[in-house]
């Protein structure tokens, strides 16, 4: 049985992205923002094709911050190092920005420390973000423009 295909991909370029890559034993696949202050998505994929890890986060160029939305990876998958690659990854959208986390969990609380020590930046708990990247009051409609398509990130 074939993995499902990611959101956003055709079937024949996911099958040309686990061909080319069949000899990691993770590739990652970026989201990038639809407006410079939106979402960033990076996933995880194992050999077999399985979502196995996820980023979320934000950045705003103008005021020069960032924010970790969220961090997810499969149990199975913890301790391995994807977690640092996948916050080095974020942090480079943003050098020298100021950073902050939302919720963490209890195993977050342990994780985020030793990344500041090994980074060398603050990454706090709801540190605070600029009015760009504060959450909406009000419902907006959707946008209407395409979705951008994601992209393999060779770099993470």
């Amino acid at each position: 049985m074939a993995p499902p295909v990611p959101g956003s991909l055709s079937p024949l370029r996911w099958r040309w992205i686990l061909l080319t890559t069949r000899h990691r034993d993770v590739r990652f696949l970026y989201w990038p923002p639809q407006h410079p202050t939106g979402h960033r998505n990076l996933r995880m994929f194992d050999r077999g094709g399985y979502n196995i890890g996820r980023l979320v986060w934000r950045v705003c160029d103008t005021c020069r911050v960032g924010s970790i939305n969220k961090i997810s990876i499969d149990p199975d998958r913890h301790r391995q190092g994807l977690g640092r690659r996948l916050i080095r990854r974020a942090l480079a959208d943003g050098p020298g920005y100021a950073w902050q986390t939302t919720h963490q969990s209890p195993r977050a609380r342990k994780f985020f420390p030793v990344l500041e020590e090994e980074f060398r930046v603050a990454l706090p708990e709801f540190g605070g973000v600029c009015e760009h990247l504060a959450s909406p009051t009000r419902f907006r409609t959707p946008s209407t423009g395409r979705r951008p398509r994601p992209m393999l990130e060779r770099s993470v």
